[in-house]
């Protein structure tokens, strides 16, 4: 009888386990640090004898009226004091996948203006993001930065709503199915 008791407490162990690795992922989030100083220059190419640079002033107004107009993305990034790395790298001296998206799409159009980087933002929204299963607009309306894996939505999931209640649920019948298990009378 003791046997079957260990046995079922090494199932009800391995369904802890199981989801808690689930839980592992939002563990490998780093930090997140703001900018420094001014946003870097990024040069490029629209032609063999045309290049441009988007300075600190494009990517400022950029943010200001793409990313933080609710008519393009409905997240609420204006109080987000790392918004920056929606388009660059953790150590803000680079882009990152979206970022490099937004520029060679920019390279096709023309001048940075707001007008053509808004054209460029809207040929890219729709591609795949580094988040698997989000486009890169559904990232950023989430609340995600589209340009790394990690990164993890902040809007409620309906499925990560019931799974949490899931995860609730079992740990109470766990504790109730355990009670009984080893407090009953011989």
């Amino acid at each position: 009888m003791y046997r079957h008791r260990l046995v079922i407490a090494g199932l009800i162990l391995s369904l802890f386990i199981m989801l808690g690795v689930s839980q592992v992922s939002y563990a490998s989030t780093p930090v997140l640090n703001p900018p420094t100083g001014s946003l870097p220059s990024i040069s490029y190419w629209v032609n063999p004898d045309q290049h441009y640079t988007i300075t600190t002033t494009e990517w400022q107004n950029f943010f200001k009226d793409v990313i933080d107009n609710n008519t393009y993305v409905t997240f609420n990034w204006t109080k987000n004091t790392t918004q920056d790395l929606i388009i660059f790298d953790l150590s803000y001296t680079g882009l990152n996948p979206y970022g490099l998206q937004i520029v060679v799409s920019l390279s096709k159009i023309g001048f940075p203006t707001v007008q053509n980087m808004t054209l460029a933002f809207n040929q890219t929204k729709n591609l795949p993001s580094q988040i698997s299963g989000y486009t890169n607009i559904q990232a950023l309306d989430a609340g995600a930065y589209p340009g790394f894996s990690w990164s993890v939505p902040i809007t409620n999931n309906v499925n990560i709503t019931y799974e949490k209640y899931g995860v609730i649920v079992i740990l109470a019948l766990s504790v109730v199915v355990l009670y009984y298990i080893f407090n009953r009378k011989k």
